[in-house]
């Protein structure tokens, strides 16, 4: 027998040896970090929605919307906001009015420069007033974006495009509407055989057209580019 071990127990052996013999115990941090799922990462969050106008790109807004200076619709260049096609579906449907109302206006214009003074029967003062009927709702309803476009250029004095656009069709309309109801402010030279004076309604009403027309193909185009 072992004479360390006669004398002391195993327990003061031990401490005398700068040695103690401890219990196993498994560490604690381990158990916690295996019995812990790791956490899932959260997704970066999308980016903003930032709108701008195509014509004046200092214009930038959070939301969909028209550009204070010109009235375009502004444009989405940032963000995954689903395209609002409003204003596409709006200037379709003017465009068709557009074209139903421009297409008899034309023919009735211009029915005198092929030989054919009095298509359907119509006096030139009584053409006058079908053409108003027919040019008015197309400049006033069909053409409204450009005529708010055309303010807003000038109040705003940035001018446009449509500063130029709103200030032929204008022009052209107020003529021809002073030509219709007060023919007697015109002189002599620019009237016809029955005192009527020449209108240019069919001019305003296809420039209105044919610009809703080119609207119509810009605003994907514009799209195009921004992406």
């Amino acid at each position: 027998m072992d004479v360390h071990s006669f004398i002391w127990p195993r327990s003061a052996r031990g401490t005398l040896d700068g040695k103690v013999d401890e219990p196993f115990e498994p560490d604690a941090r381990a158990q916690s970090s295996a019995g812990q799922a790791t956490p899932a990462v959260a997704p970066p969050p999308p980016p903003s929605n930032r709108y701008t106008c195509p014509m004046h790109p200092e214009i930038v807004r959070d939301a969909p919307g028209s550009c204070p200076k010109c009235g375009m619709a502004l444009v989405l260049v940032t963000g995954t906001a689903k395209t609002d096609d409003s204003e596409l579906r709006d200037r379709m449907h003017r465009l068709w009015i557009g074209v139903a109302l421009s297409i008899p206006l034309v023919v009735l214009a211009m029915s005198p420069m092929i030989g054919i003074h009095e298509l359907f029967g119509l006096q030139p003062r009584l053409r006058g007033w079908v053409e108003f009927v027919l040019g008015t709702p197309v400049v006033l309803w069909v053409g409204g974006p450009i005529l708010l476009k055309f303010w807003l250029s000038l109040t705003h004095r940035a001018r446009n495009m449509y500063t130029l656009i709103g200030l032929g069709v204008g022009l052209a309309y107020l003529f021809s509407l002073a030509a219709v109801l007060l023919p007697g402010l015109f002189p002599q030279e620019f009237r016809q055989h029955d005192g009527a004076v020449g209108t240019y309604f069919e001019a305003a009403a296809v420039i209105v057209t044919l610009v809703i027309l080119g609207g119509r193909w810009d605003r994907p185009a514009r799209r195009f580019n921004y992406y």
